[in-house]
């Protein structure tokens, strides 16, 4: 499923996409430990300043996002089934003040189907190109935990609490209590290492 929006005045406010891509990566971290098996990962630290922040989903089939947040907004990429042939010319439209994401080889820029921004100070999402009809994969970050619940069931092959998983998905904590529903089968202390990555100092426990 390509996991859509219709338009891209659907995404939250930069804060809110923010909270959801860490809440996909809290979630992910703790339904599937093995790091190279999950699809969402959150990194706030993104550079040693501690002043950038990255979220991405990857499907192992090619399918990907990639967002970076900075002082100067978030920018993002996604690339679903077919790239842009003029990806080096729609990236030059994206305005420099993102430059640290536009320079990053780690995104694979040239592999796109859009890019999409958002700045502090402006009231709308821009997406390019400007004809797309839909935009495949930011359900996620529209949808929440209900998109990422039943995604989940289905990819891994498990059941898994709704409830529970919304709650560490919107408080953006997880405990012993919530992780023996989740997944019994680890612990708080093996989740160090993710929380610390996703949350910084704020360890979301």
């Amino acid at each position: 499923m390509s996991y859509e929006v219709q338009k891209i005045n659907e995404l939250p406010a930069i804060t809110e996409v923010i909270k959801r891509s860490q809440g996909l990566a809290l979630l992910d971290a703790v339904i599937m430990p093995e790091w190279q098996n999950r699809y969402f990962s959150f990194n706030c630290n993104w550079e040693p300043s501690g002043n950038e922040m990255m979220a991405s989903m990857r499907d192992g089939s090619g399918n990907e996002y990639f967002l970076h947040f900075s002082k100067m907004g978030v920018v993002g990429k996604v690339l679903y089934e077919k790239k842009v042939e003029n990806a080096s010319s729609l990236l030059m439209e994206v305005p420099d003040c993102f430059s640290s994401f536009k320079n990053e080889s780690a995104f694979s820029l040239e592999n796109t189907t859009f890019f999409f921004w958002r700045r502090p100070e402006d009231k709308d999402w821009v997406a390019i190109p400007h004809d797309l009809k839909s935009y495949a994969l930011l359900g996620f970050l529209v949808g929440g935990n209900s998109y990422y619940h039943d995604w989940a069931e289905n990819y891994y092959g498990k059941s898994i609490n709704l409830d529970v998983s919304n709650e560490a998905f919107c408080s953006l904590k997880i405990n012993s209590d919530l992780l023996k529903i989740l997944n019994p089968e680890i612990t708080i202390e093996e989740l160090g290492d993710d929380i610390l990555e996703i949350f910084g100092n704020d360890t979301g426990i």
